[in-house]
């Protein structure tokens, strides 16, 4: 005799796949967000007090029969329900969760759940006592009662459709500390680069605090000035892009065919090489030191996948490489990124313990592999095979694309054997030379070529780029010749006899001669710009048109100096103390001559001099800049303070002008991205500001608005 049997399922399994499986109360909020995520919630709130978690989104909502059929059928994920089409409010192409079982996630937090969703104007509510499922492991989990009710009155009014968590009898207690690490947990859990992800927004409310936005860490925010490696395979899987960056310098860039299976496709990986100095201007940004923020994150359809990334973690056997040879490959404390993957494949799913990372698939072997071959590897060669590590640690001493172009067109060289490019490109060629060669061959007459080209073609954009490059070339051409004029007619004898010793009167020739570089430095660039013109590459023209004004306005500076401290001085780089530069700059030199009305106060709270290797060149042209950018604004006054010791020095600039324009209100980085310049050249100095700060001194720059009256305060902080 046969018969047909069915499982049982046992109570027990409710904790099985809850709170034993979800160990990590961090990521057991992670999996209620990505609930809230895929149920097309716009945002998503996190209220954490002493006694209850409640976890509040904007999405969906369920009705009764969801709640049914979808959220208390434990297993089924509408992810995988390949049956029925998911009619959903938002246009998002993939879903975070596949395991249909992170609702589970709330048995983690606490004993208690009250579910409120609301959907067409119905408010469904269920009261779940886990406790319930754990009275008696031979109970049926079918046979445990969850009570449900429809609310006549919506306990939240101004939602009009979401779905609330309220989890009490808290299992352990949020402290702190405990809020500073979730915070920390959930700037990474979104993909750095999803754009579906958008419109998303997380808020942590905790014990009455006012709520805080947590903003997605995006690695090129950082501005690191280090070596980085971004990979990328097409959605079809038929090409490889890779392109290798040394500190803002291209070093090349390449495509190839991919030889990997149709399962290596739609990837991104960007990794990030981590010497001294990028470890030290890591910390001072973020206030975490590397090693403890991470190493290399893996983000699946929008979504980080735990353990990868997390401190200490060597899922992928970066560290147990690197001890097969400890000088010639990079370990996780050498490296940080992350790898992104945005496929459907069944090939990357994860475990079902949340921090057990991926399955071992065939397609997992394949993206460690391809991580290995098309990043890592090629990463390592560049930076210890041609660099030496860019950094030596005995010397001190840090290595530039500039010092080893040798070994980089031999690396290019190399690259250029393999039958798999479709193409290549690399800046390191010796084009430079001889650019440089022809200037100084006393080729000139640039501008007169570029314009001829202008006319001939009739092109606006070429056009625009003469009548620029003319004005700039006029503006220097008035500067030598007024500069001339008053040596030749004896002006200001009584001022340069008080002020020029015979040592002084040599230095003046240093004026003319520095002009005479800063005026080949421009007819440089102009080359520059008419081969991109030639090439028809009119975001490279726009750069070397805004080096044209840098140069230029290095010009206006010196006839600034011409009867001050000597050229010599100014354009000599050696260690000084950087604070009394900035306040004798400003107080003997800015102050008397180009205020204009602007009332300047200096303070100088450093409490030991702050001593650097720079010309004092460099700081006029940086307060040049956020002056001129103050009188801009309308501003009355402008405060300027500086903070700190021989390790560390803030120079806050403070103005009480028009203020931050609105379109950059919530990206006051932009204000600083030469995109942002307007034709009439707004923006640009401080664009020059940053660029300045950051090849110069290795700083960092950032501006807010004043909280109590108007204007801005620009902070500029230097360490060491």
């Amino acid at each position: 005799m046969t018969e047909k049997l069915q499982f049982r399922v046992s109570s027990a399994t409710k904790s099985i796949l809850g709170k034993d499986l979800i160990i990590d109360k961090n990521i057991a909020i992670f999996e209620l967000v990505k609930n809230s995520y895929d149920a097309c919630a716009k945002e998503v709130n996190i209220h954490i007090s002493d006694e209850k978690i409640i976890i509040i989104d904007d999405g969906d909502g369920m009705d009764i029969n969801n709640i049914k059929n979808k959220w208390l059928f434990i297993g089924y994920s509408e992810k995988l329900d390949t049956q029925n089409i998911i009619k959903r409010s938002c246009k998002r192409r993939t879903f975070a969760g596949a395991k249909g079982i992170g609702r589970l996630a709330c048995d983690r937090l606490g004993k208690d759940l009250k579910l409120i969703s609301i959907k067409n104007d119905k408010v469904e509510q269920l009261d779940v006592k886990w406790g319930d499922f754990e009275k008696d492991s031979k109970i049926d989990l079918t046979k445990v009662d969850i009570k449900h009710e429809t609310l006549n009155r919506n306990p939240y009014p101004k939602l009009k459709h979401g779905t609330i968590l309220e989890i009490t009898m808290l299992r352990e207690e949020w402290i702190d500390d405990d809020l500073d690490d979730l915070k920390q947990h959930l700037t990474k859990l979104i993909s750095p680069v999803t754009e579906d992800l958008d419109e998303f927004k997380i808020f942590v409310h905790y014990k009455g605090e006012p709520k805080k936005e947590i903003k997605n860490f995006i690695f090129s925010r950082l501005g690191l000035k280090t070596t980085q490696i971004d990979v990328s395979v097409s959605e079809d899987g038929k090409l490889i892009t890779t392109e290798l960056i040394d500190r803002n310098d291209k070093i090349y860039k390449i495509v190839e065919k991919n030889k990997w299976s149709e399962k290596i496709s739609n990837i991104k990986l960007q990794l990030f090489y981590l010497n001294r100095p990028t470890k030290i201007s890591f910390h001072h940004l973020i206030k975490i030191r590397t090693v403890d923020f991470g190493s290399v994150f893996l983000y699946k359809n929008g979504f980080r996948v735990f353990p990868y990334g997390k401190p200490g973690d060597d899922s992928l056997r970066i560290d147990r490489r690197k001890t097969q040879g400890y000088a010639r490959y990079l370990g996780i404390r050498d490296i940080i990124g992350y790898i992104i993957i945005e496929n459907k494949t069944d090939e990357f799913k994860e475990t079902s313990s949340r921090d057990g990372g991926l399955i071992n698939t065939k397609g997992y072997q394949e993206l460690k592999e391809f991580f290995f071959e098309k990043a890592l590897k090629r990463l390592e060669i560049y930076a210890i095979d041609t660099l030496n590590w860019t950094y030596n640690k005995k010397e001190e001493k840090e290595f530039f694309p500039q010092e080893k172009k040798n070994e980089i067109r031999k690396l290019i060289q190399k690259l250029t054997e393999s039958s798999d490019f479709i193409s290549l490109e690399y800046d390191y060629s010796n084009i430079e030379e001889k650019i440089e060669k022809k200037v100084n061959e006393g080729f000139q007459g640039a501008s007169g070529v570029l314009k001829k080209e202008a006319t001939k073609t009739g092109d606006e954009k070429l056009l625009k780029a003469v009548r620029k490059i003319e004005k700039v070339q006029k503006e220097q051409t008035n500067i030598i010749k007024k500069q001339e004029d008053k040596i030749e007619k004896g002006e200001d004898q009584v001022s340069a006899l008080r002020n020029f010793t015979s040592k002084n009167l040599k230095n003046l020739q240093g004026y003319h001669h520095q002009i005479s570089i800063t005026s080949k430095t421009i007819n440089n660039y102009i080359l520059h710009a008419f081969n991109a013109i030639n090439a028809q590459k009119y975001e490279k023209l726009e750069k070397y048109l805004q080096k044209i004004k840098k140069e230029n306005d290095k010009i206006k500076t010196i006839a600034r100096f011409a009867t001050g401290s000597g050229m010599n001085e100014l354009a000599t780089k050696k260690e000084r103390s950087l604070n009394h530069i900035v306040k004798k700059y400003i107080e003997n030199d800015y102050i008397p001559v180009a205020a204009d009305g602007l009332k300047i106060s200096v303070r100088d709270n450093i409490t030991k001099d702050f001593i650097a290797t720079f010309r004092p060149f460099d700081i006029s042209v940086i307060f040049d800049n956020l002056l001129d950018n103050a009188k801009k604004a309308k501003a009355k006054n402008c405060d300027i303070e500086l903070y700190g010791d021989d390790k560390t020095l803030e120079i806050f600039v403070r103005d009480n002008g028009l203020g931050i324009n609105k379109k950059f209100q919530n990206n006051t980085d932009k204000i600083f991205d030469l995109k942002t310049s307007s034709t009439d050249g707004a923006g640009v100095g401080l664009f020059h500001v940053k660029e300045i700060l950051k090849s110069v001194f290795s700083a960092n720059i950032s501006v807010a608005s004043n909280k109590e009256k108007k204007g801005v305060t620009f902070t500029l902080t230097f360490t060491k």
